[in-house]
């Protein structure tokens, strides 16, 4: 039998162990024959957000089966890395090697089937260890709060420092708000004490007394013989 007519029986009966869901054939000319079926990770539970679908790729070479088919995963980017995807497809070249000389494509999905379980727990295995570092990123945060801010001599004295200032300033407001409020009810003494421009007015007074002037035309002569008033006559 030839290697087309091995291919076009093979075509044939995927199409019938598949349903049109599953399988796709993308070109049926030889020697460019070419088909994807599509796998789910989940076929009998109920959907969950951890449920992907991988579809499996083949391109027939002139000669197959007795050469390895071309194959690809696709629709599983987003879920496994570049690296475990290669991984899976290296797999599945080593069931073709296998399998060479005769059909393989049965033997491939298998085991893909297979891969698909491993992915599955791979996938599993990631969540878990995501949810375990989100835990323990939060226990962290937890003892950083308990055991608090390990302290320093530099540390401390740029709290001291800042504390000090803080203090001060409360302080002062406190001083300035009694002040406030006491102002309408000072003593005579108490705004005497504090307000030094008092001091300086009553010696301006009594320094002002030396140089009073009196109008002696006011007064009549008699008046004045009884006051002894200092005059330079006087002192002559």
């Amino acid at each position: 039998m030839s290697h087309q007519e091995q291919q076009e029986q093979e075509i044939e009966a995927l199409e019938a162990i598949y349903s049109e869901e599953e399988i796709q054939v993308l070109s049926r000319e030889y020697p460019t024959i070419e088909l994807s079926i599509e796998l789910k990770s989940n076929q009998y539970e109920d959907p969950t957000d951890d449920d992907f679908d991988v579809t499996l790729g083949i391109e027939f070479p002139e000669k197959y089966p007795d050469e390895i088919p071309i194959i690809t995963l696709s629709g599983i980017e987003d879920a496994f890395t570049e690296e475990r995807i290669a991984e899976a497809i290296e797999k599945l070249k080593a069931v073709a090697e296998e399998n060479l000389g005769m059909v393989m494509v049965f033997a491939i999905v298998s085991a893909l089937q297979d891969e698909i379980g491993e992915l599955v727990e791979v996938k599993k295995q990631a969540k878990e260890a995501k949810v375990e570092i989100e835990k323990e990123k939060k226990e962290a945060e937890s003892r950083k709060k308990f055991e608090g801010t390990i302290v320093t001599p530099e540390s401390f004295r740029a709290w001291k420092e800042k504390f000090d200032l803080e203090r001060k300033a409360e302080v002062d407001a406190a001083e300035k708000e009694r002040l406030a409020n006491l102002a309408g009810r000072l003593t005579g003494r108490q705004l005497f004490l504090r307000d030094a421009t008092l001091n300086l007015s009553d010696v301006t007074l009594i320094g002002a007394q030396d140089e009073v002037e009196i109008d002696e035309s006011l007064f009549d002569n008699e008046e004045l013989e009884g006051l002894d008033l200092d005059s330079d006559e006087d002192e002559e």
